[in-house]
């Protein structure tokens, strides 16, 4: 009898014909080498999509492929982080998608930890497209915040929400290397944080929660599926998140610019100039000794 779920890297040709054949359910994580602070593993982003993947086919059944690290584009310009082109990336994708359906997945959950907005739309599209190509195939592509979002997760790099998840799962975390007291450009540009202050937001309970809600609703989802035979419930997944995310990012109601700058950890407009000068003109480039003197008037 084959098992109830597969690790590819483990499984032997008969065991990998035997679960198409009775749960054809595929996860391909993608992350990242990435800086993610000196408080988090270098590997973070492919830490918590393998992580996600894997908790989620061990209530749904079906094969955890290894996750795909190296290609990944727009990176951060910090040290021992690995750059990349994004089109052959993005024909990678859609290769694999299109692999998997030939091997007999029907169900195909393309999951990417690492998450600038072209890589988001590089995963739905593929999932978009292979699902559109073939009737009886049924792929999304997210990242872990397009399940959360009413948790208040809408991404970041190394701030609360991947901490957070990092401690969830046991891997190595080290707050304490981390400054006191820093504003949000000097956590972007001295550390690599993005969102708010993991020393003061993050912690296990927090990534507990977050992944429990990721694999119940993505199990969900996923059971919804295969019953219905219909993409409808993956759908369902894209437009909550995108739903949610036009109300809260809509900064030119100005009632929600303090809202949003809060959500995402600026201290003020100022903070997000600053960062946003940074992160398009200077390319998101490390510099260990910036300090932030503007002060909000």
């Amino acid at each position: 009898m084959p098992a109830k779920y597969l690790n590819y890297m483990e499984s032997t040709p008969l065991e990998m014909e035997e679960m198409i054949k009775k749960n054809p359910i595929a996860f391909v994580p993608f992350g990242s080498l990435e800086w993610h602070g000196p408080h988090n593993v270098l590997g973070t982003d492919s830490a918590i999509a393998t992580g996600i993947c894997k908790r989620t086919m061990e209530v749904t059944g079906g094969v955890l492929f290894p996750c795909v690290n190296w290609g990944a584009f727009y990176t951060m310009n910090f040290p021992y982080t690995m750059h990349f082109r994004k089109k052959p990336y993005i024909k990678m994708t859609k290769k694999i998608a299109e692999q998997l359906y030939e091997w007999g997945f029907r169900i195909i959950v393309l999951f990417t930890g690492h998450y600038p907005g072209a890589q988001i739309k590089n995963v739905m599209n593929a999932a978009k497209w292979i699902s559109k190509k073939h009737d009886d195939c049924f792929a999304i592509g997210i990242p872990e915040q397009e399940l959360i979002p009413d948790l208040g997760n809408f991404g970041d790099h190394a701030a609360d929400w991947e901490t957070s998840f990092m401690l969830a799962m046991g891997h190595q975390v080290h707050l304490d290397r981390l400054p006191d007291d820093l504003n949000y450009p000097e956590r972007a540009i001295t550390q690599g944080i993005m969102g708010k202050d993991p020393k003061l937001h993050a912690s296990k309970e927090k990534g507990e929660q977050a992944l429990n809600e990721c694999v119940k609703r993505l199990s969900e989802a996923i059971f919804k599926v295969k019953e219905t035979q219909s993409i409808e419930p993956f759908e369902a997944i894209y437009s909550n998140f995108m739903k949610l995310r036009k109300n809260l990012f809509n900064w030119k109601k100005k009632e929600n610019l303090k809202k949003l700058l809060e959500s995402q950890g600026f201290g003020n407009r100022r903070e997000a100039i600053a960062f946003f000068k940074w992160f398009a003109a200077k390319g998101k480039k490390y510099d260990p000794n910036y300090v932030y003197k503007e002060k909000e008037a």
